[in-house]
């Protein structure tokens, strides 16, 4: 054994095994203890932080290196990182392969503790080496060459902690599991596998290849369950909104290269968001709601391409997507503030930001413009969508509901000039529906659509019509398929399509009655372009179209009012008792004055004067229909109130259009009170620049009794009966108007006269009476002409103020009137008589004949003749008369004696010689004085015969005259002669009444031409 010893062979052995040993020895006790000093003393001294080393352990034989219980603590004593395990399986293979060669590297359970101080410092950056000299980097210089079997990371941990924000942030993902196997530093690399996962289930995913000369890696990067609260925890101080609910899911592949640039292609397979809601932050004036929710976002097909700077998505969808958006009072959406950083969202409307600190101006070289990047985007959905959309600006709030909503749109893309292909359907307020399909262009804009409404309800838009009427509209639906092209191309706009409005319901708010209504309203072919503007429709048609049309207590019209706006007051119709009620419509309340606002009264006040405007528009409407309509009208002006209504409106205009030599014709029937037949016919232009009229209205057996308020005003008198038939004709070429009024009133009768201020001074009864033929008509002709342009012009008061002229001259010149339709002259009121006489010539006899016939066909006037004379004309005639029948008488009594002529043969008195003169008056002297005549000395002392003959014939003459006494009874048996003698003629083998004929002592007798005149006169 001893020379065992001493042989080569042993101490070759020993001197082996002692080298084993001492390697060993080194290995497996100095190398860890080495180790941990080192690591002890130059962590500290080159990053400044606090090891802290567990167990230690190295395999020198297998070069295997184990590391247990790391960690790294900041000065504080905050842990930065650390590992529970490291595990290096170091290969001799590397002599061979001439690379770091590991057979496995394994770390347990790894920590990394990442805190953002309240001062934004990372806590990780201490872990940066201090600093030292800098050494000079070679080029080009290649990694060294390293080979990995297998490098895992498992059941690691990450935390995350930032404190710099108003909130603080926390963060755990664990566990953390990595592997890459069979990697080398070489072109071939290796794969890896990342996992990692939070308590809450969100999960991160990758693996793929990796190589690192060249820099490459393709693989593929899942995220599953990421909740969106998460992301938002970190960024809430930066947020106006909260998102508590959400999850995201992602799918991609791609590749990676580090070459001359770098380059990444990555096809991003699905994004998928599911049950996100956001909401704002809550404030005292703000409901908790959420404002958005999305039920589904699913991305797919997407690529991107970093060199190409090219993106691509496949297709973009949305399901179930809920919005709720206002306008506030100010102009404001609310979903705007969900942009706005919270700080901004606090400060009050109206404050200014603090300026922001001056930055210095800096040149700097301008980098190469790199080529634009490319988007397009495939495929666009929105599906089963609801967005609940108010206007709170107004009084009730407008509120629309949009739901189910989808949206539609195809090839998408940053080339704005590309068109887009859409389609968009929507039911409105669960009632009416909206489509529309066709392609938009963003830049220029333009757009071809195609557009279908169903039954949308138009009571929606009350509080807008109640800001600027005093009306309500209680319902109605719109309706209507329409295309509409907008671009630069003129002309601008285009639309071509037809609508229907049905069951439209308004109420006057003063009254509340029935404004305008109609159960359908059809506009076919609606044709119009603008720029150069144009509208053509092919027809226009109305079914019980209804209208209330209203003269107020200040003869306005109510349109007017109801057009002025909430507030405007009017007098109600008069009630049972007969007195009209004050209504005032109730005022809107006014919307809070925001931007809209003041920009527009700024805009007003410094509104400049209105340049002449650009000619009108063309426009043609090829034929308007009336089915089943009516109108209702009322005149408040008046007391009582008066109402007709139009019925029954059937009717049809073709051929409107605005062409100077254009005619439409006219053919509109109705009926009065249902019976009473209405007809307006003729040719109109009343869209061209010169109105054009030439119509026929005809209004026909319309009860008077309903014209009482008027008959009852401007009359004086109630109608009891009377039937109007009108017939008019209105014309009016060059603004010049010729209106004929034909008006025919049958059976006309008065009631109760009425205290009515506003009456005619005029013998209204008589007036009708002299206008009334025997059948009861009058027949009226009343032309009317003017000119448009005197704006004193008004037909209606001209109308009335002629036949006020018709009734004044009837009144006041009725035998004027009688004359002129049935003979006698304009005189025919007088009657001529000779004095002292009571015999009818000639022409009174003819003036009789007339007014027996004007007494005929006027059968309800009555005629008054006088019994009158004239005492300067008939006392002497009476006279005269008297004393040629006391001659007469003498005369024959002496004839009858002698037996000769009889005295109508005997000369007249005024031929006979004057002794046969004196012969013949002395025995009327001897009688009527009572002795002989005693002749005075100037006729005694004429000597010669004749002469004395003479004197004593006129001294006889002139005391019998003289003597001869005319009482007034002898004048009145005069006057009552006369107006016998026309009584005669009046009823004598006529068919006048003789109840109608009334003799009356009056003085209406005058001298006219040595003659007596009777005036008689009509009640």
């Amino acid at each position: 054994m001893l020379q065992f010893t001493k042989t080569k062979a042993f101490r070759i052995s020993a001197v082996v095994t002692l080298l084993v040993a001492l390697y060993a020895l080194a290995g497996f006790v100095a190398v860890p203890r080495i180790l941990r000093s080192t690591l002890m003393k130059e962590i500290p001294k080159t990053l400044g932080v606090t090891p802290a080393v567990g167990e230690i352990r190295f395999n020198p034989f297998l070069f295997q290196l184990e590391i247990k219980d790391f960690s790294l603590a900041a000065p504080d004593g905050g842990k930065l990182l650390g590992f529970g395990r490291l595990f290096v399986d170091f290969e001799l293979s590397s002599i061979w392969h001439r690379a770091y060669s590991f057979a496995a590297i394994d770390i347990g359970s790894p920590r990394v503790n990442a805190v953002v101080a309240r001062d934004g410092r990372l806590n990780l950056l201490q872990l940066s080496p201090k600093a030292a000299p800098a050494k000079p980097k070679e080029k080009n210089e290649p990694l060294p060459a390293i080979r990995i079997g297998s490098f895992k990371v498992s059941q690691g941990l990450v935390t995350y902690a930032d404190q710099s924000r108003p909130s603080e942030f926390e963060a755990r993902l664990e566990p953390i599991n990595f592997e890459l196997l069979n990697f080398s530093t070489g072109v071939e690399g290796g794969r890896f596998t990342f996992t990692g996962s939070s308590k809450l289930g969100e999960r991160v995913e990758w693996h793929g290849h990796l190589s690192v000369q060249p820099l490459e890696s393709d693989g593929e990067f899942q995220i599953d369950g990421l909740r969106a609260h998460t992301i938002w925890e970190y960024l809430e101080d930066r947020l106006n909104f909260l998102v508590n609910s959400g999850t995201i899911d992602l799918n991609a592949t791609y590749k990676f290269s580090l070459r001359d640039a770098v380059d990444l292609q990555a096809t991003v397979a699905k994004i998928a968001v599911n049950d996100l809601t956001v909401r704002p932050r809550q404030s005292a004036n703000e409901s908790a709601i959420d404002w958005i929710t999305l039920p589904s976002l699913l991305v797919s097909g997407t690529t991107v391409d970093l060199l190409k700077r090219q993106a691509h998505v496949e297709s973009l969808s949305l399901t179930g997507v809920k919005l709720v958006t206002w306008l506030e009072p100010d102009g404001s959406f609310n979903l705007l503030k969900l942009a706005q950083s919270p700080a901004a969202a606090a400060t009050p409307l109206g404050s200014a930001a603090p300026p922001a600190p001056a930055t210095p101006t800096l040149t700097a070289t301008p980098a190469p413009a790199a080529a634009p990047w490319t988007f397009d985007l495939h495929e666009f959905a929105l599906n089963e969508a609801s967005i609940s959309a108010e206007d709170r600006s107004t009084s009730p709030a407008v509120k629309v509901l949009l739901a189910p909503l989808s949206l539609k749109a195809a090839d998408v893309s940053l080339d704005l000039s590309k068109p887009i292909t859409m389609s968009l359907d929507t039911h409105i307020n669960g009632a009416g529906s909206l489509s529309v399909n066709g392609a938009v262009t963003p830049q220029p804009l333009s757009a071809d659509v195609a557009l279908k409404l169903d039954g949308i309800e138009l009571n929606t838009v009350q509080p807008y019509i109640a800001q600027h009427t005093s009306m309500t509209l209680l319902g109605g639906r719109l309706s209507g398929d329409a295309k509409v092209r907008y671009g630069a191309k003129k002309p601008v706009v285009q639309f071509a399509g037809n609508i229907s409005v049905a069951g439209l319901r308004t109420v006057d708010n003063a009254l509340h009655d029935a404004f305008i209504n109609w159960d359908r309203l059809d506009l076919s072919g609606v044709k119009f372009q603008h720029d150069p503007d144009e509208l053509d429709i092919d027809q226009v048609t109305a079914r019980k179209l209804y209208a209330r049309v209203i003269i107020e207590p200040d003869t306005s019209l109510n349109v007017k009012r109801v057009l002025a706006g909430p507030g405007a007051t009017v007098v109600a119709p008069a009630g049972p008792g007969g007195v009209p009620v004050a209504v005032t419509a109730p005022a809107a309340p006014k919307p809070v004055p925001g931007r809209h606002a003041r920009n527009k009264s700024v805009r007003t006040a410094a509104a400049a004067p209105t340049p002449a405007g650009p000619p009108p528009m063309p426009m043609a409407i090829k034929k308007i229909v009336l089915h089943a309509s009516q109108a209702h009208f009322t005149d408040l002006s008046v007391q009582p109130n008066f109402s007709a209504g139009i019925q029954s409106i059937e009717g049809t205009v073709l051929g409107l259009s605005s062409k100077a030599n254009s005619r439409a014709k006219v053919d509109i029937h109705g009926a009065v009170d249902a019976f009473s037949p209405v007809s307006i016919t003729g040719e109109v232009n009343v869209l061209g620049p010169a109105l054009y009229t030439d119509l026929a209205l005809s209004f026909r057996n319309m009860e008077l009794s309903t014209f009482n308020p008027y008959s009852g005003k401007f009359a004086g008198y109630n109608i009891t009966k009377g039937k109007l038939t009108t017939e008019l004709h209105y014309k009016v070429d060059g603004r010049k108007l010729d209106a004929q009024h034909h008006i025919t009133v049958d059976q006309l009768e008065f009631g109760d006269k009425t205290a009515s201020k506003d009456a005619v001074s005029l013998p209204i009864k008589l007036a009708v009476a002299l206008l009334k033929d025997r059948h009861g008509v009058i027949d009226l002709d009343i032309p009317v002409n003017g000119t448009l342009d005197d704006p004193t012009f008004r037909l209606g008061p001209i109308i009335w103020k002629v036949f006020v002229n018709i009734l004044e001259k009837a009144v006041t010149a009725p035998f004027a009137l009688l004359g002129a339709l049935f003979g006698g002259g304009p005189d025919l009121q007088f009657v001529d008589f000779s004095p002292g006489t009571a015999d009818l010539d000639a022409a009174a006899a003819d003036k009789g004949r007339a007014m027996v016939k004007a007494l005929t066909e006027r059968p309800q006037i009555k005629i008054e003749v006088p019994i009158a004379w004239v005492s300067d004309l008939d006392r002497p005639a009476l006279v005269e008369a008297h004393f040629a029948a006391q001659v007469r008488e003498v005369q024959s009594a002496k004839t009858g004696k002698s037996g000769k002529k009889s005295a109508a043969s005997a000369p007249e008195f005024e031929q006979m010689d004057p002794a046969a003169k004196v012969e013949l008056l002395t025995p009327i002297y001897v009688k009527d004085v009572g002795g002989e005549p005693k002749y005075p000395e100037a006729v005694t002392s004429i000597k010669t015969k004749p002469e004395l003959a003479a004197a004593k014939a006129a001294f006889l003459s002139q005391a019998l005259h003289e003597h001869i006494v005319i009482t007034d009874s002898d004048l009145t048996a005069l006057g009552q002669r006369r107006a016998m003698a026309i009584q005669q003629a009046l009823l004598t083998g006529t068919q006048v009444d003789p109840a109608r004929v009334f003799l009356v002592v009056n003085d209406k007798a005058k001298s006219q031409d040595g003659r007596v005149r009777l005036e008689m006169s009509l009640k």
